[in-house]
């Protein structure tokens, strides 16, 4: 009896709350407007653990992401007691869709100028319910409403996420952190859902098509409207549009690209965009068959993904006499105590390279174990032993020095440039300054890497010294 009133006495404070918070009346729930909510606080990131719901057509306009707005009003939190949960959803939302676009192969631009599209998202809901109790399950709701903008800021497209979670309350129901959770699903259920809403609709398909309002008010009255032919969409280069297929080979490739980390370094312009085409290269270019090229762009390329493709799935399906691919586009690091040379995956942090960095001698390592003698590494990345990124010029990834890192016999290595220079991204074009010209030489020269890198040498050392007055050299290095 003595325990039973000592719980009692325990519960009150957390029992007297959820009584106050009913109805006159009787039951029913309160929402945090009508109850005097309790402060909450929450930042959500979008970490997606499923593949992407679509992978949409190569060669789409590049898309610049809108301001996010906010139209929830704080959100509906209905429980017996009351909640506010205090989240600002401008950087979350934009940080997810610009992740997911990257993930259903929507290259996405900061650049006004590129931008053939503006893709704007307003938070319409956020909702969570959950009952009197201990354990009890939280219900979490989110909508987000889009519209997608031409280049002429006319709306062409309007769609919605919804996303659903559930989390788990505490006791006296007190939400405690199950009605982050159950929002953090709903968050991670919605942004994954663009990719089917995307593909359903085709948006992209209706760019162009629209006229300007002002356009229309000034046509003759008298005289029927004539569509006129949809001017080229901004942010599109040559080299987007993928040759057709020229053949067949035995090839396999492993092809990255990491624009946005986990660990908030900057953008490495491009990087994510330039990947998903490097692939449809290997397919079309290269002949590489579709089932042996990997693509991995953001966070699809972790460490773990590294010593996955690296170490078990080109040694499980590499024989004698097959080509093998390795492109990298993104950041690098080197170590500051030996001078290594590092690729900085997704979840890759440079303060702590040795435990989350992958070696480029751990990479020639592998490579130089396969039962093959034909294996072409091809790296836009770098480092700069100047200092740290905001020392560098807008749009340059820290250089990678591989000269303490050779490769073996059977390695050819194409750097984007020489351990002294940075490698530049191509605004004008939209993709990395190697990458372009690497793109474009496989275009006009066909599977052969050295005429491809004859090619692309002059013309990135004449656009850097031109346009970034820098000097930047790609490389050619065979390995003994």
């Amino acid at each position: 009896m003595k325990l039973l009133t000592y719980a009692i006495l325990a519960l009150a404070p957390l029992l007297l709350p959820a009584c106050a918070a009913q109805q006159p009346g009787g039951g029913g729930l309160m929402s945090s407007s009508m109850t005097g909510a309790r402060p909450g606080s929450g930042s959500f990131t979008y970490l997606p653990t499923t593949p992407p719901g679509a992978r949409l057509p190569a060669g789409l306009p590049r898309v610049m992401l809108g301001k996010v707005s906010d139209e929830s009003g704080g959100g509906e939190f209905r429980g017996p007691t009351g909640y506010a949960l205090g989240v600002r959803w401008s950087e979350p939302v934009t940080e997810a869709l610009a992740t997911e676009l990257g993930r259903v192969n929507w290259p996405v631009t900061r650049s006004k100028d590129l931008a053939g599209a503006t893709l704007k998202a307003t938070v319409t809901k956020v909702y969570a319910q959950w009952g009197a109790g201990f354990m009890v399950r939280v219900n979490g709701e989110i909508r987000i409403a889009l519209t997608l903008r031409d280049a002429n800021n006319v709306d062409v497209w309007e769609g919605e996420l919804v996303g659903h979670g559930i989390g788990t309350a505490g006791g006296g129901g007190v939400p405690g952190n199950g009605i982050k959770q159950a929002l953090s699903g709903a968050f991670t259920d919605a942004i994954g859902k663009l990719g089917e809403v995307l593909e359903a609709d085709r948006p992209w398909e209706q760019l162009g098509k629209a006229r300007p309002a002002a356009a229309i008010a000034q046509a003759p009255v008298a005289r029927p409207v004539v569509e006129e032919p949809a001017p080229p969409v901004a942010g599109w280069s040559d080299v987007d549009q993928v040759p057709s297929p020229r053949g067949k080979r035995k090839g396999h490739a492993v092809i990255i690209g990491i624009e946005r980390y986990r660990t908030k370094l900057p953008i490495a312009d491009f990087a994510a965009g330039d990947a998903n085409l490097m692939g449809k290269y290997a397919t079309a270019v290269l002949g590489y068959p579709e089932e042996n090229v990997v693509v991995l762009s953001n966070d699809a390329a972790a460490k773990s993904d590294f010593d996955k493709y690296f170490d078990k799935w080109l040694p499980n399906r590499v024989e004698k006499d097959d080509e093998v691919l390795v492109y990298f586009s993104g950041h690098g690091s080197p170590n500051a105590t030996t001078g290594d040379a590092f690729l900085v995956p997704y979840d890759g942090d440079p303060t702590y390279l040795e435990e989350t960095g992958y070696p480029l001698a751990k990479l020639y390592s592998a490579l130089g174990k396969l039962p093959t003698k034909k294996v072409t590494v091809v790296l836009d990345s770098c480092f700069s032993g100047a200092g740290g990124r905001s020392v560098l010029a807008k749009g340059a990834r820290p250089l990678v020095s591989v000269k303490t890192a050779e490769a073996g016999a059977g390695i050819t290595v194409i750097a984007a440039s020489s351990a002294d220079q940075i490698s530049n991204s191509y605004q004008e074009k939209g993709h990395g300054l190697f990458t372009y010209f690497f793109l474009k030489g496989l275009k006009e020269k066909g599977a052969d890497m050295k005429a491809a890198f004859d090619y692309l040498k002059p013309e990135v050392a004449k656009v850097a010294r031109r346009q970034y007055n820098t000097e930047q050299e790609p490389q050619w290095r065979e390995g003994r």
